[in-house]
C-alpha cells in the first residue's frame, strides 16, 4: 500500500526502508507500492518516485535492505493520469477523454496520439530503471482508476479514435506498455500486471477482464 514515505523529490527515505524491512520479514514477496514514471503522474507529495536515474541509489538501498532478509522485491510502475492534482504535479491533469475522475478532481485534457507514444517510452524507462536497481520483477499498475485503468474503462474513455470503443482499442494502450516493458526488462524477467476488473455499471466488466 502507498505509505507517503518518500521524500518530496520522490526519493527513497530511510523512514521507507524501515518500513519495508520490517514488511519484509517471513514472507514470500515484497510489492513496493506505486511510483511515478513521470512527474506528471505524481499522486500525492511524498509518493515514491522512478522516473529519472537520481532514484536509483536510493531504490537500490530499498531493494539491498529487502533481500537482506532473504525475500524478494517487486516494485510497482505507475501514472496518475486524471486522477493527479495540478498542485502536486504541476500541469494539469491528463488522461483518455476529458472527463474528472470526480467532483473533487480538475478536468483533464484529453491525451494526443503522440503523448501516449511518450508514455509508452516512459513506463518502458521505468521498468528498465527497476531492473537496474536490483529488484526481481516489476508490476504495472493498471487497477484503480489510474492512467491504464482510465484507458481499459468506457467511463473515463470517450475517445473515437483507434484508443477508444471496442474492448480492442480501449486496451491498446495497456498492451503497448506491456510490449514495451517486457521489450526494456528482458524475456528472462518477471512481469505482474495489476488489473482492474471491474469499476460500476457502464465500466470495465468481469467479463472484459
Amino acid at each position: 500500500m502507498a505509505n507517503n514515505l518518500a521524500s518530496e523529490e520522490g526519493e527513497v527515505s530511510e523512514a521507507l526502508i524501515t518500513h519495508y524491512r520490517r514488511r519484509a520479514q517471513g514472507v514470500g514477496l515484497v510489492i513496493v507500492e506505486h511510483s511515478y514514471i513521470s512527474r506528471d503522474g505524481k499522486l500525492s507529495s511524498r509518493q515514491l518516485g522512478i522516473c529519472d536515474d537520481a532514484s536509483l541509489n536510493g531504490l537500490a538501498s530499498l531493494v539491498k535492505s529487502i533481500h537482506a532478509n532473504g525475500t524478494p522485491v517487486c516494485i510497482q510502475i505507475n501514472h496518475g493520469g486524471r486522477k493527479v492534482r495540478s498542485s502536486i504535479c504541476g500541469s494539469q491533469p491528463f488522461g483518455p477523454s476529458a472527463i474528472a475522475a470526480g467532483e473533487s478532481y480538475e478536468v483533464p485534457r484529453e491525451l494526443e496520439e503522440h503523448e501516449i507514444q511518450r508514455l509508452v517510452r516512459l513506463f518502458g524507462e521505468a521498468a528498465q530503471r527497476a531492473r537496474r536497481s536490483g529488484v526481481d520483477a516489476v508490476e504495472i499498475h493498471g487497477a484503480h482508476g489510474f492512467l491504464l485503468n482510465q484507458f481499459a474503462s468506457p467511463l473515463s474513455n470517450i475517445r473515437t479514435d483507434t484508443y477508444g470503443g471496442s474492448l480492442e482499442n480501449r486496451v491498446r494502450f495497456p498492451l503497448k506498455v506491456v510490449e514495451e516493458v517486457r521489450r526494456t526488462v528482458g524475456s528472462d524477467f518477471p512481469l505482474l500486471y495489476r488489473l482492474g476488473a471491474y469499476d460500476g455499471e457502464g465500466g470495465s466488466t468481469i467479463v472484459e477482464c
